[in-house]
């Protein structure tokens, strides 16, 4: 009979259950921080309402900590690598780098329409529980905590080790329960609230779409995490600042819907060439 020390033990069980495990901790730790925010919004404790930031590295920390148990030193390399992997090819980086920037022109040009006025730079600086930031300490929040913090683990482990039984049914699941892991924020963050109950059905299906763009983007750009962590980290300093809201928000999501479906077709097409 074999025993194992506790640490083995421990090792043992991640390494058989890694799917599971990794979305355990990235729950648990986000969570954690999205109940003292939900606590603080009900005036029972007084936190930082920027802890808000800090949750996104909820999939990262995972990843690290479930690469590190169940595949050591080479996992860690592996993982590494795919983080820092720039060699996509100029396609790659013109889609990767440049759509969420046609898409920062269009809401651009929505919010002069709308307004009657350009927008001015500053307006991109502004970052909810921060106040405004500065245009480039803005973009660098995103892409920091929710294009790093989220990409190396939704797409950089969840994704990667889950593409194998089909890239589009993986991109699905990964994306419900992306979509449910803000679930929290439907008790603390005014915008999220506002939506309510039936918002967050129509959410989900927008994070499922998000999650179908950016494994395709993570599967033709080589597994490169790097480019997607920037994808999402410039979409979503587009989308959250004040020249994007109300019509401009709902122009990008489209956009973005109508762009995954023309992916989805593509990707039927080739389906039977690839059973030949």
């Amino acid at each position: 009979m074999t025993t194992y020390t506790a640490e083995e033990d421990r090792r043992h069980i991640v390494a058989q259950h890694p799917i599971l495990t990794f979305f355990v901790i990235a729950y648990a730790f986000s969570w954690a921080i999205g109940g003292l925010l939900i606590a603080d919004y009900q005036g029972l404790i007084s936190v930082p309402k920027a802890l808000h930031y800090a949750s996104a590295f909820g999939p990262a920390v995972a990843a690290v900590i479930v690469t590190a148990l169940s595949s050591g030193r080479d996992g860690l390399a592996d993982l590494w690598q795919r983080l820092t992997h720039w060699r996509v090819g100029l396609r790659w980086w013109l889609i990767g780098v440049g759509t969420p920037l046609a898409l920062a022109v269009i809401a651009v040009v929505i919010y002069a329409v709308s307004n009657n006025t350009l927008p001015v730079l500053q307006q991109f600086g502004e970052v909810d529980y921060l106040g405004n930031i500065g245009a480039l300490a803005a973009l660098g929040l995103w892409v920091a905590t929710y294009g790093f913090g989220e990409e190396i683990g939704w797409r950089g482990f969840a994704f990667h080790r889950l593409q194998a039984q089909g890239w589009v049914r993986a991109a699905v699941l990964v994306g419900v329960l992306w979509g449910l892991w803000h679930l929290p924020y439907f008790f603390y963050k005014a915008n999220f609230i506002a939506l309510g109950l039936g918002g967050f059905f129509g959410y989900l299906v927008s994070i499922i779409m998000g999650s179908l763009l950016l494994s395709w983007l993570y599967r033709g750009g080589g597994h490169s995490i790097l480019l997607v962590a920037l994808w999402h980290g410039l979409f979503d300093f587009v989308s959250a600042s004040p020249i994007a809201e109300g019509t401009g928000n709902a122009v990008l999501s489209g956009i973005v819907i109508g762009w995954v479906i023309l992916i989805l077709r593509e990707a039927a097409r080739s389906q039977p060439q690839a059973r030949t």
